[in-house]
């Protein structure tokens, strides 16, 4: 049996709006209630959720293949230290200190653009 890792040469994000941490809290909420579940990611100060694509289509499945995945959106908020959960009234939004390489890379990356042009805050 052959086993082969291939890890993705490129991360294509196609939306990311920075928020405060209580702003990412009510939305993570709203994500919840419309019934799609909720875990953020935190890594070198930056909790975030991503919406990947999914290789549903021939298109995708071949960028996949040359090393392309697709995020159609990034939701951010700046957060120095780690803690387990995000308070929203009666409801916590679970948060995961990501031992995920690929993540983490995606935490420095979205750390060097808080605050510049083209990312958009709320």
């Amino acid at each position: 049996m052959k086993i082969t890792y291939k890890p993705a040469e490129e991360l294509i994000i196609l939306e990311m709006v920075e928020y405060s941490p209580d702003k990412l809290a009510e939305t993570g909420a709203l994500i919840q209630e419309a019934g799609r579940p909720v875990i953020l990611n935190w890594a070198e100060g930056v909790v975030f959720h991503h919406m990947p694509l999914p290789f549903n289509t021939k298109e995708l499945l071949k960028e996949r293949q040359q090393g392309r995945i697709y995020w159609a959106s990034v939701i951010y908020a700046p957060l120095s230290e780690y803690r387990p959960s995000l308070k929203i009234g009666p409801r916590d939004i679970p948060i995961v200190a990501t031992p995920n390489p690929l993540l983490i890379q995606v935490a420095k990356w979205i750390k060097e653009q808080m605050g510049r042009r083209g990312s958009r805050r709320i």
